[in-house]
């Protein structure tokens, strides 16, 4: 799953010159810009996911993503990372964590942001974007994508690799696929279904299919098609205020 702290801090994709490459940069940027473009910059929302609430805030070039929930005993834990790192706060007050708890704290908060956010992340400076073979879904024209990460910069998680299908006449980002390492690792592919748009940006939920591990990405849309895959769950994001 994806971990890059500084999410926020993002400027250009990292690409060759050559000219196969350029249109890659162009056909995200153009993406980037159908989904929300300079929205993106100056964002603050909460949305509920899986029974907790979460917080994210862009402006100036800084960041904040909250989670906020309540633990077995009923106390209230707010989880913050910002560009300053991160922190847990239980019922309000300041706790200490050790260096691994923080770490997967912080990654599982900022895995949410960072999903949610997409496709606006694929201009982060560890990204390294190619072309692959433009493709038919359900009869539609899709630009394709494969995206992998550089370890400096790339977070823990640089070795998983995404796939994008954009729609080649809106630059819709109607379906992605990614595989993981963690946990044992894994194969999703996700088929958005909802759109809603919150601040000016467009934000997505998907149907969240599962496919065996070592299935080449570039495979899955057929298998989507062909009803191969099996549907793990549904991602569904509950916008509930803005303004934190």
């Amino acid at each position: 799953m994806r971990n890059i702290f500084g999410l926020i801090l993002i400027t250009v994709v990292t690409v060759s010159c050559n000219p196969s490459e350029q249109s890659t940069e162009k056909l995200i940027q153009n993406v980037i810009e159908y989904h929300g473009g300079d929205a993106y910059d100056s964002l603050n929302l909460q949305f509920k996911f899986r029974g907790k609430l979460y917080g994210l805030q862009h402006l100036g070039g800084k960041f904040q993503y909250e989670r906020i929930f309540q633990d077995s005993s009923g106390r209230k834990i707010t989880d913050v990372l910002d560009n300053n790192g991160f922190k847990r706060l239980i019922n309000g007050k300041r706790v200490g964590l050790s260096a691994t708890d923080s770490a997967a704290y912080a990654n599982s908060v900022n895995s949410v942001h960072y999903f949610a956010l997409l496709p606006y992340n694929l201009q982060d400076e560890a990204v390294q974007a190619h072309n692959k073979d433009d493709v038919l879904i359900n009869g539609r024209p899709y630009k394709s994508i494969e995206v992998k990460f550089q370890q400096e910069g790339g977070g823990a998680d640089y070795e998983d690799v995404f796939m994008f299908w954009f729609n080649a006449n809106t630059y819709e980002m109607d379906y992605f696929a990614y595989s993981y390492h963690t946990e044992g690792g894994g194969i999703r592919f996700r088929e958005s279904i909802n759109r809603e748009t919150v601040e000016g940006v467009i934000f997505q939920d998907y149907n969240n299919f599962k496919a065996e591990k070592g299935t080449d990405l570039s495979n899955l849309p057929s298998m989507f098609e062909s009803k191969e895959l099996e549907l793990l769950s549904k991602i569904d994001l509950e916008f509930v205020s803005k303004g934190l």
